[in-house]
């Protein structure tokens, strides 16, 4: 009787919550804005800590078990082992990324004269077409000029939002520096979180509410674990086919873009035609016709990766049928975008998994 009172008691109270919610709608979005902007750096340090546990955990349960007794001690080296990890993946990337990228733009430059030459003939074969452009002789570049208007942009409006995009570019600093600390200290005091959480559930939420929120929880950190691990794992295989394939077709730039293209699909579905539009510049400006092949290719690995990797390796290791899965991330993007995009298919997974286990107890 208690405890049906007590439910009684909370179910009003989240229809007086959910119909304050929708009656103060926009003056409530606008709070949620403050809100998040004031918890941005805390909630991406704690993203971030989501994510570098998985790397902590298998350092400190496969590794360093065997070496360190002390507990804390294993915890501080485990997370420096992480952070050292992440890093390194970067910084192998960008290693790999940024010399073709140089060589490229170098060509591309080193081009720029034959292109000019050709536009400005065109311009002279053509002068009723193009009338209103001046031609070369008519520029004139005079250092005083050039000197005064420098002056006036830094003293006019545009001026002023280049010193605001300089502060911005601070405050972004600041931030990435207090979410990594928050970052540390979540994993390092994880299960005194965890604990103190557990305590604050206990006596504030009724057993049967506390169970449930419990069971969501782990469905929702189990669909997380393994959509992290299956993205990477098929970004990785998208990387080595497109590699591979490159060098089998002789096209050039075939390590770089194929990082670029395995990097850029950790985005779900789509994330990869990011790395594949850069890859056909870049080859553009060395042969045009390779270009075009690079853009067949690509199309088919797509087409390879959509239908049968991406649904079998992520789809199968969140237990999330092929279908939902392109359905998540159509849903996904389509109400917040990129952030939709990452976040759909585990929370799809998460969902899919607690109407299966409903159903299945009541139809037994």
């Amino acid at each position: 009787m208690k405890e049906k009172k007590e439910l009684i008691q909370y179910t009003a109270i989240c229809i007086l919550i959910i119909y304050l919610v929708c009656h103060y709608w926009d003056t409530a979005m606008q709070w949620l804005g403050v809100c998040l902007h004031v918890v941005r750096p805390l909630l991406l340090g704690g993203i971030t800590a989501y994510i570098l546990n998985l790397i902590m955990d298998f350092y400190e349960k496969n590794i360093l078990s065997k070496w360190y007794t002390t507990p804390s001690r294993r915890r501080m080296v485990s997370i420096l082992l992480s952070l050292i990890t992440l890093l390194l993946i970067l910084a192998l990337i960008i290693n790999m990324i940024v010399p073709e990228l140089k060589s490229c733009m170098e060509i591309l430059l080193s081009n720029l004269p034959v292109v000019y030459d050709a536009a400005i003939q065109f311009l002279n074969n053509h002068p009723e077409l193009f009338s209103l452009i001046p031609a070369p002789s008519d520029m004139q570049f005079d250092v005083q000029t050039i000197l005064e208007k420098l002056v006036a942009f830094f003293g006019s409006g545009a001026g002023a939002s280049l010193f605001g995009y300089l502060s911005s570019f601070i405050t972004l600093i600041t931030q990435l520096f207090v979410m990594l600390i928050f970052a540390i200290y979540v994993l390092a005091g994880k299960e005194w979180l965890m604990h103190q959480t557990d305590r604050l559930a206990r006596i504030y939420l009724p057993s049967r509410i506390r169970h449930k929120a419990y069971h969501i929880l782990r469905t929702l950190d189990n669909s997380f674990h393994r959509f992290i691990v299956g993205q990477c794992t098929e970004a990785l295989i998208l990387g080595i086919l497109c590699i591979l394939g490159m060098f089998l077709l002789r096209l050039p730039y075939a390590v770089m873009i194929g990082v670029l293209v395995g990097a850029t699909a950790l985005i779900p579905i789509f994330g990869a035609y990011i790395g594949a539009i850069i890859g056909i510049l870049m080859i553009f400006t060395e042969a045009p016709f390779k270009a075009l092949l690079f853009l067949l290719f690509i199309v088919i690995l797509q087409q390879l990766e959509n239908q049968l990797i991406y649904p079998r390796v992520v789809g199968t290791s969140i237990g999330l049928p092929g279908i939902l899965v392109f359905s998540a991330v159509m849903v996904g993007g389509s109400l917040f975008g990129v952030a939709g995009v990452l976040l759909g298919i585990p929370l799809a997974a998460a969902a899919y998994q607690l109407l299966k286990e409903d159903l299945q107890k009541r139809e037994h």
